[in-house]
């Protein structure tokens, strides 16, 4: 039995999960503002300039103040626009009072009932962070499960210039990684150090591993681009925000969804509230 345990161990770290290329289609965009029309151009020609993505002819769907007065008008609105990717900002219709640890009401509701990304400009609707003479260079993918997660890479690809840089970030939660660890050392029959070192390396190569298919892959497909990828362990937020500052980030590209989970998990809601300075995309 021991030998059979050992060979299903060894086959199955063998075994690679593949990461597979496709091009992301983005024909229509809604910008949901809370201001005006003309006011709602103007940013979206900023958008235009910022990200390359949006210079194909896409069909472009405004909501501002008069397209809706709560959050059940806004999505009906969005609902029949039938659109590939929203645009907006935190803390829509909150110009009184700027609730302190969200994202807003409407931007809240948003990324728990959209089908399609969200993307997040920097700022807030009150207080917007131009988008003027930037250029998205630089785009950080994050994830604290990586392995196979092919959109989350298409996605940070397709926002990119075609010599941009592609950073894929993964980050272990030390925290979480302690308790485990914790629980093992109850065990008398597991060896506490030893484990704590497989385990570690484990999840490190599973990451690597398949980063290393996506960089393959990528150097094929988007010769130009640059691809560059980080494994770590330590505190998620800390960790990020250093990694943002350090590779110049222009872009942040993250999951907001458990599969089975409708509202946005903690470590991108914690991050999609405390990264108010860069623009996000919420897949």
């Amino acid at each position: 039995m021991d030998h059979i345990d050992e060979f299903e161990s060894l086959f199955k770290r063998a075994q690679r999960e593949q990461y597979q290329y496709m091009d992301v289609e983005i024909k229509s965009v809604t910008f949901i503002n809370d201001t005006d029309r003309e006011e709602a151009l103007s940013i979206q020609r900023s958008i235009e300039k910022c990200f390359p993505c949006f210079d194909e002819g896409q069909v472009w769907h405004h909501l501002c103040a008069d397209d809706y007065s709560n959050v059940d008008e806004m999505l009906e609105a969005l609902q029949r626009a039938h659109t590939d990717m929203v645009i907006t900002y935190r803390h829509l219709n909150e110009q009184s009072i700027i609730p302190q640890h969200s994202l807003g009401v409407y931007l809240d509701v948003l990324t728990q009932v959209s089908t399609v990304p969200v993307m997040v400009l920097p700022g807030t609707s009150l207080n917007p962070v131009s988008l003027d003479n930037r250029k998205c260079a630089h785009v950080m993918v994050v994830a604290d499960h990586i392995l196979g997660d092919a959109n989350l890479i298409n996605y940070g690809v397709s926002m990119l210039r075609d010599q941009g840089e592609l950073w894929m970030c993964h980050v272990e939660d030390d925290v979480v990684f302690d308790r485990y660890i914790r629980a093992i050392g109850r065990i008398p029959e597991i060896d506490t150090d030893e484990a704590k070192t497989l385990i570690a390396s484990q999840l490190s190569k599973e990451a690597i591993d398949y980063m290393e298919t996506c960089e393959r892959e990528l150097e094929k497909k988007k010769p130009r681009l640059n691809v560059e990828s980080t494994v770590a362990m330590g505190h998620v937020l800390s960790l990020y925000q250093s990694l943002i500052i350090d590779h110049e980030i222009d872009l942040l590209v993250m999951n907001t969804k458990d599969e089975g989970q409708l509202a946005m998990h903690g470590t991108a809601y914690s991050l999609s509230v405390e990264l108010e300075e860069i623009p996000l995309l919420l897949l």
